[in-house]
């Protein structure tokens, strides 16, 4: 069995992973309804699924230099919020140099979003933090 480690599942918008992330996570989830009868039998609720919806987080430490293998920068992803921008976002393993190459593995799932959550946290004398929300809009194939 091996394992993938943290470091090498990645998010990428647009084909770059986002710069300095420290962590990320992909969430989908089943709407219900409630498809309870008279016919139903016990306590408990008859469900039927009526849809999907995804969304991705992911934390970052702050840089703001751009030496060209950095990814997707804070500026970049504020820009993305303001200006309402639907984008292609990746969540696939990586490795290579600063492990940021995709490998295409039975993991990776692509759809579109839009970056729905920004919040930059600078704490006294600690790094300073980058989080954001990505809300999928449609497939997550």
């Amino acid at each position: 069995m091996n394992p993938i480690k943290g470091q090498n599942l990645r998010v990428m918008v647009g084909g770059k992973c986002i710069a300095m992330a420290t962590s990320c996570t992909l969430h989908v989830n089943t709407s219900l309804e409630d498809s309870s009868t008279k016919d139903s039998t016990g306590s408990f609720q008859e469900q039927t699924p009526t849809g999907l919806a995804w969304d991705v987080q992911t934390q970052s430490l702050v840089t703001m230099e751009d030496n060209g293998v950095n990814g997707e920068l804070p500026n970049d992803l504020l820009s993305l919020i303001i200006n309402m921008t639907e984008v292609t976002l990746t969540f696939d393993q990586t490795n290579g140099t600063n492990n940021r190459t995709a490998v295409n593995a039975p993991i990776k799932r692509t759809g579109k979003a839009y970056l729905t959550d920004f919040s930059l946290t600078a704490q006294n004398r600690q790094n300073s933090q980058l989080q954001c929300q990505f809300t999928g809009n449609g497939p997550l194939e």
